[in-house]
């Protein structure tokens, strides 16, 4: 198989169960991956929510 980006497998996490290369869940949905090879599954981590007053703190760098 070929890829746009020829790193692109390396990119992917490597099971720990078998240590073959993982891969996304995106067409079922899940947010996670899975080895083809065990089945194995690693869920992605939630991204944080926001902290009150983010907004407020202003990106001083270019002023």
């Amino acid at each position: 198989m070929s890829y746009a980006t020829p790193f692109a497998d390396e990119a992917q996490p490597i099971c720990p169960a078998c240590g073959i290369t993982m891969h996304p869940l995106f067409d079922e949905g899940v947010p996670a991956d899975e080895c083809r090879e065990c089945g194995f599954q690693l869920e992605w981590p939630e991204a944080d929510a926001a902290r009150v007053g983010d907004d407020d703190e202003r990106d001083t760098r270019w002023d």
